[in-house]
């Protein structure tokens, strides 16, 4: 298995440019794997993966085989390819990672790591025969790996700036990448309000003769009542109904809502998309990893994870300890700005990859919060933000997905 995640993680991370020639070829070359299942494809810049999940254990709930594939993994790489809520096995992993290897090379296909994950993914759903698929495109939308399925309904949550260098320097030319996903004759759903991006989604689902359903005409929510444990809520519009997530913070009801108005469409009983909804788990975000001092991570990585996240802060009267580091190609001003005037203690650290230096990210703190300090190896920011808590008190890690993902690495207790 090592061996096998050696290769993977030797492939290029992307190709010189975004393409899909190659996945294409890699694809064909496999006897077109994402024909042989219905899928389900999600995009967009915050909520995909939550979307993902909960539509996923909607489905299963209903009955149906569903594979979900995802990304990035938090601790391990099977968690990317599930089916029916299960990791793929290592075991697996190797088998197809040979068979594809043989085609990639008898082939001559110039692939990317995220394209073999992608291709793997669907030959392993294909092989154990899903119903469904729920796929989460990886970046952007136009040329990505995932596009090359053909799915029954697209998603696109929302849109805000990321991966500009990649994607596009304004809002609208990031939903005209993300738009791409948009197939001929589908319907198309998405929780994003802001009129100009509509407008786009509109013009490309009218050339596609394709319909756009906003969540937000279709469907209002209000929160009954919320706590550590459990978020109730009414629905009216389509759906006149209540529900029960476990998933904390507001815009994950937003995220069980669009997933919510997709089952509906897919014609799953209220009841079974109940069940979905309140059983859903999605690693990494606002998850508690203890009660007393409350301990919780969350992946927050960009600037509008950050805003939902201070949404959430700022509900919590405790004394708060903020464990942060941020990936070094983030809005560092904007994200710190928010969050960090809200704790009452900052440790800034590094996650494992590509991280922002703590002596950078220190600077930027120091502007907005003087109570710093700053230790580089994520275990022992940890180590020292639980010395300082008290049991009543607030211990959040956020700022980078890798950060959590190396936390929820370790055991989480007094001694980490």
């Amino acid at each position: 298995m090592q061996e096998v995640l050696d290769y993977l993680y030797g492939l290029k991370k992307f190709g010189s440019k975004l393409r899909l020639e190659e996945m294409e070829k890699l694809v064909t070359a496999l006897d077109n794997p994402q024909k042989k299942f219905k899928s389900i494809h999600i995009a967009g810049t915050n909520g995909k993966g939550s979307t993902s999940a909960f539509l996923a254990q909607i489905l299963q709930e209903a009955g149906y085989k569903v594979g979900l594939y995802t990304s990035p993994h938090l601790v391990n790489f099977n968690e990317r390819i599930k089916i029916n809520g299960k990791d793929i096995s290592g075991q697996k992993i190797v088998e197809l990672s040979e068979i594809m290897k043989r085609k990639v090379e008898e082939n001559e296909i110039d692939t990317t790591f995220f394209e073999f994950t992608t291709a793997m993914a669907f030959q392993y759903f294909a092989d154990e025969q899903v119903d469904f698929a729920v796929v989460e495109v990886g970046l952007g939308g136009r040329l990505d790996a995932t596009s090359v399925i053909d799915p029954e309904i697209c998603v696109i949550t929302n849109i805000s700036l990321e991966h500009t260098r990649v994607l596009g320097e304004t809002k609208e030319e990031i939903a005209n990448e993300k738009a791409a996903i948009i197939k001929e004759n589908k319907i198309v759903v998405t929780a994003e309000i802001d009129e100009v991006v509509l407008d786009i989604f509109n013009s490309v689902c009218n050339q596609k003769n394709s319909s756009l359903m906003g969540l937000d005409k279709e469907l209002k929510f209000k929160i009954e009542d919320s706590s550590f444990n459990e978020q109730n809520f009414s629905v009216t519009g389509k759906i006149n109904d209540t529900f029960s997530i476990k998933m904390l913070g507001e815009y994950q009801i937003k995220n069980a809502c669009l997933a919510l108005l997709v089952a509906d469409l897919l014609k799953i009983s209220i009841d079974k998309i109940k069940l979905g909804l309140l059983n859903t788990f999605w690693a990494g975000r606002l998850q508690i990893l203890q009660k007393n001092p409350l301990v919780m991570v969350d992946g927050a990585h960009n600037l509008e994870g950050i805003k939902n996240l201070v949404k959430f802060v700022k509900k919590i009267d405790r004394k708060k300890i903020l464990v942060l580091g941020i990936a070094e190609d983030k809005k560092l001003e904007e994200m710190v700005s928010l969050l960090v005037p809200l704790f009452d203690q900052i440790i800034i650290t590094e996650g494992n990859f590509k991280p922002t230096p703590v002596e950078k990210l220190n600077e930027v703190v120091l502007k907005y919060n003087q109570n710093v300090k700053m230790i580089q190896d994520s275990k022992e920011a940890v180590k020292e933000a639980l010395k300082l808590a008290n049991e009543d008190d607030f211990v959040l890690v956020s700022g980078s997905l890798y950060l959590v993902g190396d936390i929820l690495k370790h055991k989480f207790n007094k001694q980490i």
